[in-house]
């Protein structure tokens, strides 16, 4: 373990205790012999002779933190653990127009991988008619979002062993493939594999990017790049129904085709501009920092919980062995890892105060929540103006523009405050959980009669919930990151966005099986009570398809058509009730974020 000090080299900021602009970089420490260096005029390192210089390992953690409690006893000050991999954490700063490249193509990134989350919206009638695979449309959303969610922890460790650079190129070239695949696709199994491995390699992007976004600046400086980060991302996930219907009025293929030139801008950008330093050690050593054995039991566990919860009540009903047994199996699969990760493992995924530190696991949580509402609520949104009212895919995109740049707003003037007055929880609670439980409610209160104003205004504020979320979570976390880890602040930070993708993943699986169970059991049961002549016209239609084909609906003739819109529209709140459980959810959670202040220039040590 390593404490962290600053001396004069290459990051600029203003020292509070004389007012002028100094540079600074940290320098790093080993605990047992820190309260003997000392700084010299020329801002090297001195170390007094009487004690001999020694690394210490980081597999002896108990050792660690005790020395870190003895200085914690005499030390005053912030300070952040090293970067995991040998390196310091000082060491992957960047500034100037490194950093704003970096940046940027990070964020380029990213909006392709979190784009693909919400995009495919627009195609379900489209793709659904030509594969003829109504039954099977949902799992183009959950095929990505599964997959995304269950690897990011191993993409942590990757990122710890192997280096931030070759991972985030990793999983740039991974999306790729998955992209060209989709696009290529002449079934809906091809279709739904090349989501999948999209859907691996958009987990590496995010993951990545959340990395750089927290490792390039010091902590006091961390609210502008992840709320830049939240931005990007809020935008991407967003204007995916945009994008998606003003592409499909050409092919839905485009839809995956966009991807390509994108991503390969990124790759080349970062390949020739991004350069942190290199994790040190052989590579077999570094080989063991990943917890194979942790991985497969976790990716095991939620894959069967996740795909038994998306099966129910649309492939097999709710009470099915198959869905029983799948749940049941995976969440004692997920018991085992913890387990095996708490006790037995050499190099955990998770720590156990992640869990046990009321400030990290409350954050935490409280972005799966949050994001459970935010990307169910989206999806059934779209389908919400779509079907309800009639609009095109492109139409459907206009109508989300009021959430777009609330969250965008939202996102940055979040950043700018948490810089300004230092404090997370006030922004936490009230605009992100107190106003997630406002828009949550109010959203359930539309109907098929609802005006403009009242739709713009409710997504307004659902856009100023998720807005002020992304980056309060992170921070809340990273804050009350152990000090006495190696690579804490990164496993803290794949911590938070594990939860946060498992949030999104579980809301839209459990929103689409709510919509899809309560609408086709309503449609059916319209059908059913009609008279015998009438019956028949329907014979070979059921509820899913009238779910899913918006064309199909408005071929029927009234009084019918009327009540099949009514079932929709109820379909449709009963899955935003939904969201409002974990809306209120997430509120309560935000109650427990840390109430320490982000540290200033001059308390950073």
């Amino acid at each position: 373990m390593e404490q962290e000090v600053y001396s004069n080299s290459s990051y600029p900021f203003r020292d509070a205790r004389n007012n002028t602009i100094n540079s600074h970089l940290r320098i790093s420490i080993p605990l047992h012999v820190a309260s003997n260096r000392s700084i010299t005029n020329d801002g090297s390192v001195a170390r007094s002779p009487s004690i001999p210089s020694k690394n210490v390992q980081m597999e002896d953690i108990e050792s660690q933190r005790s020395e870190h409690s003895e200085l914690a006893d005499n030390e005053k000050g912030y300070y952040e653990s090293n970067a995991g991999d040998g390196t310091k954490s000082s060491d992957h700063f960047l500034t100037g127009w490194k950093l704003i490249i970096t940046m940027m193509s990070a964020f380029l990134a990213l909006f392709i991988a979190a784009l693909d989350q919400t995009i495919v919206v627009t195609i379900f009638s489209t793709v659904g008619n030509q594969f003829h695979a109504f039954d099977e449309i949902n799992w183009l959303t959950s095929a990505f979002l599964i997959p995304m969610a269950v690897f990011c922890p191993s993409w942590g460790r990757v990122a710890i062993a192997f280096g931030r650079k070759p991972t985030m190129l990793c999983g740039i070239a991974i999306f790729e493939i998955g992209s060209l695949i989709a696009a290529l696709s002449i079934s809906m199994s091809m279709l739904i594999g090349g989501r999948v491995i999209q859907g691996i390699g958009g987990g590496c992007i995010q993951t990545s990017v959340s990395l750089l976004a927290t490792e390039s600046v010091p902590v006091n400086y961390r609210s502008l790049s992840l709320s830049a980060m939240a931005v990007a991302y809020a935008i991407a996930s967003v204007a995916g129904p945009f994008l998606g219907g003003a592409l499909t009025k050409v092919t839905w293929r485009l839809c995956f085709y966009i991807n390509l030139p994108l991503g390969v801008i990124a790759f080349i950008m970062l390949f020739f501009l991004y350069n942190p330093p290199k994790p040190t050690g052989k590579l077999k050593d570094r080989l063991k920092l990943i917890d194979y054995f942790g991985s497969l039991l976790l990716i095991a566990s939620l894959v069967l919980m996740l795909t038994g919860l998306s099966l129910g009540g649309v492939e097999f009903s709710w009470v099915s062995p198959a869905v029983i047994l799948m749940v049941i199996i995976g969440f004692a699969t997920y018991v085992v890892f913890l387990m095996y990760n708490f006790i037995l493992s050499a190099n955990p995924m998770f720590l156990k105060e992640f869990y046990t530190t009321p400030q990290i696991f409350f954050a935490a949580t409280m972005g799966f929540f949050n994001y459970a509402f935010f990307l169910g609520n989206i999806t059934y949104l779209t389908v919400y103006f779509q079907v309800i009212f009639a609009h095109d895919s492109l139409q459907s995109g206009i109508d989300l523009l009021p959430l777009i740049i609330a969250t965008t707003i939202s996102a940055v003037i979040n950043g700018v405050l948490i810089k300004l007055i230092r404090h997370i929880k006030v922004f936490y609670v009230v605009f992100s959980g107190a106003f997630g439980i406002i828009a949550a409610g109010l959203i359930t209160t539309l109907d098929r009669d609802s005006s403009v104003g009242k739709r713009i205004g409710y997504l307004i504020i659902m856009g100023i919930s998720v807005g002020f979320q992304i980056q309060s979570t992170l921070l809340s976390c990273q804050i009350k990151a152990p000090k006495h880890v190696p690579g804490s602040i990164i496993m803290v930070t794949v911590f938070a966005n594990f939860n946060r993708f498992t949030g999104g993943a579980l809301g839209v699986t459990l929103a689409s099986a709510v919509f899809n169970a309560k609408g086709s059991s309503s449609i059916e049961a319209i059908i059913m009570a009609l008279p015998n002549n009438e019956k028949r016209k329907y014979v070979n239609i059921d509820g899913a398809q009238l779910l899913s084909s918006p064309k199909l609906i408005n071929k029927i003739p009234d009084p019918t058509r009327g009540q099949i819109y009514d079932a929709l529209m109820d379909a449709i709140i009963t899955s935003f009730y939904l969201g409002l459980g974990f809306s209120c959810a997430a509120f309560v959670c935000s109650l427990f974020a840390t109430n320490k202040k982000i540290p200033k220039d001059d308390e950073i040590i």
